[in-house]
């Protein structure tokens, strides 16, 4: 039953989860890159990374506690380690690594006006690169669930 329960929290928190990345790179970053000033970007960029940064921090966390459960009751596999290794990049942007990425991202050079629209798109590639390694982790898990 434990086991049923944990596997139950996974699977939803990681749709949430990865439902949430999918929505901010092929929804709010087409959104953004339409808008047509820089506040208007970097105000609709902050809206949506507030709100949900902290829904994504909580299913890390429950995706991640509730995986340790699963690896420890069925074992690792090869689809376990790549879960392992997205959860790890994820987690480590969260909690901390998101902030220095933004600061350095965000920063002016003196003299110098910030490129919005660069930054954004940059920032949408990488999200089409963390959601392409999202999609790989759960089709490794799907496939090491019924392998």
């Amino acid at each position: 039953m434990l086991y049923v329960i944990a596997l139950t929290i996974h699977v939803l928190s990681v749709i949430i989860w990865i439902g949430g990345v999918s929505f901010v790179t092929m929804i709010t970053f087409p959104m953004i890159q339409r808008a047509n000033s820089s506040l208007e970007q970097v105000m609709m960029f902050q809206g949506t990374e507030h709100r949900f940064v902290k829904i994504a921090k909580i299913m890390v966390i429950l995706a991640g506690l509730s995986g340790a459960y699963l690896i420890k009751v069925k074992g690792m596999s090869v689809g376990s380690w790549i879960m392992i290794s997205v959860w790890t990049f994820y987690a480590s942007l969260l909690f901390g690594l998101e902030k220095i990425l933004f600061k350095q991202i965000f920063a002016k050079p003196t003299g110098e006006e910030l490129d919005t629209k660069k930054i954004f798109s940059i920032l949408q590639v990488f999200h089409y690169v963390i959601l392409t390694l999202s999609y790989s982790a759960v089709a490794a898990g799907i496939f090491a669930a019924h392998y």
